[in-house]
């Protein structure tokens, strides 16, 4: 791992959070975490996220970085997500936590020895008002794809895959 500093950069928060999550995962053998998870079409990225029957994302907001974008976010966020985590180093931990609906959880980034590690400040709780369609629209077709094939599952999925992208191919062409 990278040595820290009072400014902790995202890097360092995502190998830490990564490390803290196979701890708390370890006994759940059907838990996948992915990085970078996109939703909504592709149109925002979960910095990390935890799948095992309920989707739980993470969103770091390191010391380094900005809270410019955290309110849209927070929407796409609210729209997919079952539980949502706010991964915060002190300098934005204030700010962040107030930008957050108050089901998300917030955990402070501490640094001491050279480790990194976690304090819950704000308990979380399940997400009150999912949206449907933006259920839907979670991930791509190709990365769902890659995902089934990548965990051995892909099997019997293939061909309803490419019934659905050809029905999306017929659907837009009539709309031509």
């Amino acid at each position: 791992m990278r040595s820290p500093s009072p400014l902790t950069a995202d890097a360092d928060i995502r190998d830490a959070l990564r490390s803290y999550l196979s701890v708390q995962y370890e006994n759940e053998p059907d838990t996948v975490i992915f990085e970078e998870l996109g939703i909504c079409r592709g149109r925002v990225r979960i910095d990390v996220a935890a799948v095992n029957g309920l989707l739980h994302g993470y969103e770091i907001k390191s010391d380094r970085d900005t809270l410019r974008r955290l309110s849209d976010q927070v929407d796409f966020y609210s729209r997919v997500l079952d539980r949502a985590t706010l991964v915060a180093g002190r300098s934005h931990l204030s700010k962040a936590a107030e930008l957050v609906p108050d089901w998300w959880e917030v955990l402070l980034v501490t640094s001491d020895d050279c480790r990194l590690s976690f304090k819950a400040v704000r308990e979380g709780r399940l997400n009150p008002s999912r949206d449907a369609r933006s259920l839907v629209e979670f991930m791509w077709l190709g990365d769902a794809m890659n995902l089934l094939e990548g965990r051995g599952l892909a099997r019997g999925a293939r061909g309803k895959a490419q019934t659905l992208r050809l029905g999306q191919d017929l659907r837009a062409s009539r709309l031509r």
